[in-house]
């Protein structure tokens, strides 16, 4: 007769470790996702299309929380300040629930036990979302804050991490580019639709430039996924108010594309 109940006790610690890992990694995809969302969205890039891989995410969120000693220290700090604002919601919702239990004695006696029950479990369940909804607030806040750095870290060209891309492109395929043989003439035989302006601030601009240091003008790799590879021109310096303009290149299955990739610029 005492053996289930052992059995349950033995059986318990499993469990709850079970449901706290659960919740550790719907955390951090969360955390992860949201850095995804954040640093793609820089580039005004719908990541949602990209199709990550799953670990990807996971990664991203120890990037977010304990990429670097700076880094770990904030969290701290995040959670630190997140831990008192739950503590004195809690409190402040204690107290709301005190108010309502000196109103409660008539109430109570118009209640089954099973509704009793009910109530009680709606005051824990309110407890438990507070927890939730400020630690999800918090990670939010931590994985767009890491997020926007890295973006508009990897946005300047100086300050970068990804690397320089060349894109051989079939003439026919190209609707921006350069001719190998005659660097001045202009792709032919496409239609425009949208904003003119856009299509022409990058003509004439395909190739790397770094002649002129005060704005040397660099095409790098954002990311290449799907047979599609986007390549923009880092910013020549750190300035908030210049957007990135990113191109989507479709890398047909003929091997007619070709992409070289280098780590960095070498300045003449």
């Amino acid at each position: 007769m005492t053996s289930p109940p052992q059995n349950d006790q033995e059986l318990n610690p499993l469990g709850k470790l079970l449901s706290l890992l659960a919740l550790l990694a719907a955390a951090l995809y969360f955390t992860g996702w949201i850095y995804r969302w954040a640093y793609f969205g820089f580039f005004h890039v719908e990541f949602t299309s990209l199709n990550l891989p799953l670990e990807s995410f996971y990664f991203a969120a120890f990037r977010s929380l304990l990429g670097h000693p700076l880094i770990i220290l904030r969290t701290i700090i995040t959670f630190g300040i997140t831990l008192l604002v739950i503590i004195f919601t809690l409190q402040v919702i204690q107290k709301l629930q005190g108010w309502l239990v000196r109103y409660q004695g008539n109430i109570s006696l118009n209640l089954t036990l099973a509704q009793q029950g009910l109530l009680r479990f709606c005051y824990s369940l309110i407890d438990e979302l507070i927890i939730v909804l400020w630690t999800l607030a918090a990670l939010f806040f931590l994985a767009q804050w890491q997020a926007d750095r890295d973006a508009f870290r990897d946005a300047v060209n100086e300050t970068s991490r990804l690397p320089v891309v060349t894109a051989i492109i079939r003439e026919e395929n190209a609707a921006l580019g350069r001719n190998l043989d005659n660097p001045l003439l202009n792709p032919s035989g496409f239609r425009l639709i949208g904003d003119r302006s856009l299509y022409e601030t990058l003509l004439g601009k395909e190739l790397t430039d770094i002649s002129n240091q005060k704005q040397p003008r660099v095409w790098r790799l954002l990311i290449d996924r799907d047979g599609y590879f986007y390549i923009f021109p880092a910013l020549p310096e750190r300035d908030r108010k210049q957007s990135v303009p990113v191109l989507i290149v479709y890398e047909s299955g003929n091997g007619d594309q070709l992409t070289i990739l280098s780590p960095k610029v070498q300045k003449e």
